[in-house]
């Protein structure tokens, strides 16, 4: 799955350099190393539907009519693949994202990328129904002057703004809300990762279990949250292989207790 998402996203940059060609190269790659993930987990997401529009979009691009068949293919897998990802109407994404619409984008993309590869194979209802249907949800992506202006007033960029606005149906309030959110999120991750950068610094700090291992730190705050010093936890649980009780055990006899503090001492 690693090994796909990593060369779907390496073609998309080509595809944002106009490479288009390079990018199909390596959207073939990522669409072989999705192919050996369990098909049940890839139920579940839209990596790999999202990989064929791309695909498919690149085919456009390069203006190869060969390509025509296999695009309504493609198209139709990816169709079929957002519905048990995202829940038919994208019901499951809007639970998700409380009523928001992210995806509106990705079917405005996909129904023009059918209305096109229907034109060219002479289905020209089916063309003009896709491409109706695209050109709606592109005027309901139109942002509002008024709107973007109110948003921005708040300190966000144009662009976050805009993509804000349009997950939100053009409603001020939940784009503002929404924004902030995704800040808070943002603001999150980045002190998570702060301490687990930490932890990572601490646990090589206290050195390995007999079995190399390292000191488990939740242990440690387990034990530290009844009284005992952190050092002494940690050399507790390194020497006991990270079992609490055994540890605890030392800590609490006096013989064992001193060995650890004298050991902890010379480390």
């Amino acid at each position: 799955m690693m090994m796909g998402l990593m060369l779907h996203a390496n073609a998309k940059s080509l595809i944002k350099r106009h490479m288009y060609k390079d990018a199909l190269e390596v959207l073939t790659m990522g669409e072989e190393a999705f192919s050996l993930c369990d098909p049940k987990v890839l139920e579940f997401v839209d990596n790999g539907p999202l990989l064929q529009i791309d695909m498919v979009w690149c085919y456009f691009m390069l203006r190869d009519i060969s390509w025509l068949s296999e695009a309504g293919i493609r198209l139709r897998k990816a169709r079929e693949g957002i519905e048990r990802a995202h829940g038919k109407d994208s019901s499951r994404v809007r639970l998700l994202q409380a009523g928001r619409h992210p995806e509106l984008a990705l079917h405005l993309r996909m129904e023009l990328l059918e209305g096109v590869a229907a034109y060219h194979s002479g289905q020209f209802d089916k063309a003009r129904n896709a491409l109706t249907s695209a050109q709606a949800k592109f005027f309901q992506l139109q942002v509002p002057d008024e709107s973007l202006s109110l948003v921005m007033s708040m300190g966000f960029k144009e662009q976050d703004a805009k993509r804000a606005l349009r997950i939100c149906s053009q409603d001020v309030g939940s784009a503002i809300d929404f924004l902030v959110e995704e800040k808070a999120k943002r603001v999150k991750e980045r002190e998570d990762n702060e301490q687990r950068r930490k932890e990572i610094m601490e646990q090589k700090r206290y050195g390995l279990t007999p079995l190399k291992k390292a000191v488990d730190i939740e242990k440690i705050k387990e034990l530290v949250s009844i009284g005992f010093e952190k050092e002494l936890v940690a050399e507790a649980l390194r020497r006991n292989e990270n079992d609490s009780q055994k540890a605890l055990d030392d800590l609490t006899n006096p013989e064992s207790n001193s060995a650890i503090q004298v050991t902890n001492f010379f480390s």
